[in-house]
């Protein structure tokens, strides 16, 4: 009876300790929080003023077309090409059909910023386009207005319209079928080459891409970009395995050779002496964007 009792009271007396034990614990780990928060408060703060300060640091903010963007804000970036896509009539289908904004906004506008007298070569004028030819020439002019800029397009007879109309003043324009190396050697010869920036927005067909990106990745600046469009197409039985060309096998198909050189430079080797230059590869839905080396880069190959 006695050893019972006692045993009871030590239970009790166990209970008791381990309650006031978790007393202390839940204490300390409130302070903790609250120290937590605290700290949290104060980076928020700390973080929050410097934000603000450098918004309003002229030095870091850069004027694009009529917009403004601070250095760095890709994501500020992507919504002022969006809200100038938009205010354009009619609206090219990079912000409609597509979310081109968002490669663009990352890589286009920052180039820009640092280089407003680029040299930039879009192909394809979009003349099959529902709503007709220039749409994207009219978004290139508002937001690039000190680039130079050039645009290629397969329909002669669509860009002497075009020009007759006043949709080409102030472009430069080159014509001619893109998977045709001899057409892309005069593009080369009469635009001097050495673009900052290409986008192929032309012909889907997989060897209209490759025999185009081949032919001019070499006539990317160092530190340049060469953006791809509608890749979402490329296994579509209408644009792969129908042509040809002397630098495209019939099967080749676009995502799976991009695929190849991520792959290459995941392992830090060479995809080929052609693309061993190529710095990144970005994809997002529809497009990728590869971009090169620096000079300073290409000096360690």
């Amino acid at each position: 009876m006695v050893l019972e009792q006692s045993r009871r009271l030590n239970n009790i007396s166990n209970a008791g300790s381990w309650y006031w034990n978790c007393r202390k614990a839940a204490g300390l780990l409130g302070l903790s929080f609250f120290v937590g928060l605290q700290l949290i408060f104060f980076q928020f703060q700390l973080f929050g003023n410097s934000a603000t300060t450098q918004d309003r640091d002229t030095n870091n903010v850069k004027r694009v077309g009529d917009k403004e963007f601070v250095r760095g804000d890709n994501a500020n970036a992507e919504k002022v090409f969006l809200r100038a896509a938009l205010s354009e009539k009619p609206v090219t289908d990079k912000v409609t059909d597509h979310h081109y904004e968002i490669m663009y906004g990352q890589f286009l506008m920052p180039l820009y910023a640092s280089k407003p007298n680029m040299k930039f070569l879009e192909i394809g004028l979009g003349c099959d386009m529902y709503y007709g030819p220039g749409a994207s020439v009219a978004l290139w002019k508002k937001l690039l207005p000190l680039a130079e800029l050039w645009e290629a397009e397969f329909d002669g007879e669509c860009v002497k319209k075009s020009n007759a109309e006043g949709k080409l003043e102030g472009i430069n324009t080159l014509t001619g079928d893109q998977m045709n190396v001899d057409t892309l050697d005069e593009w080369i010869e009469k635009s001097g080459g050495g673009f900052d920036v290409i986008i192929d927005d032309g012909g889907h067909q997989q060897c209209q891409i490759w025999t185009s990106l081949q032919k001019l990745w070499p006539e990317v600046k160092p530190g340049g970009l060469y953006f791809i469009e509608d890749l979402q197409v490329s296994r579509h039985r209408a644009y792969s395995g129908q042509v040809s060309s002397p630098l495209c096998d019939i099967s080749t198909n676009v995502v799976d050779k991009l695929q190849e050189m991520m792959n290459a430079i995941l392992h830090r080797a060479v995809y080929n002496d052609l693309f061993k230059d190529v710095k990144f590869i970005f994809c997002q839905r529809d497009a990728c964007v590869l971009g090169k080396k620096t000079a300073e880069e290409r000096q360690s190959l």
